[in-house]
């Protein structure tokens, strides 16, 4: 019975989740984004954890360069991991815009 009533107790909230969700639309995305994007980031950092130097050679052009280019890596790889488009659901807060970089 007690397996019983914890099951019946997790269905039920995932309802309310999913009416939460549906009444909240996009920022109930962000929302399940944002929660995401600490283990995200984990997971992503966890091989770094085990390299001990990283030497980028080039001028401090190419620095810029090498990290915009990572950075703009990371919209894809959420999205790839979670299905969600992080950018359009960005671009829907009001005030945000998207720049593009080449």
């Amino acid at each position: 019975r007690a397996v019983e009533a914890v099951g019946r107790a997790e269905a039920e909230q995932m309802r309310m989740k999913a009416a939460a969700y549906a009444q909240y639309g996009d920022a109930a995305i962000l929302s399940l984004v944002l929660e995401a994007l600490p283990q995200i980031a984990s997971e992503v950092a966890a091989p770094l954890a085990k390299t001990e130097e990283i030497v980028l050679i080039g001028g401090s052009d190419k620095i810029g360069q090498e990290v915009t280019k990572l950075i703009g890596t990371l919209p894809p790889a959420v999205q790839a991991l979670t299905g969600v488009d992080i950018s359009g659901v960005l671009e829907k807060l009001p005030g945000a815009r998207l720049i593009q970089t080449a």
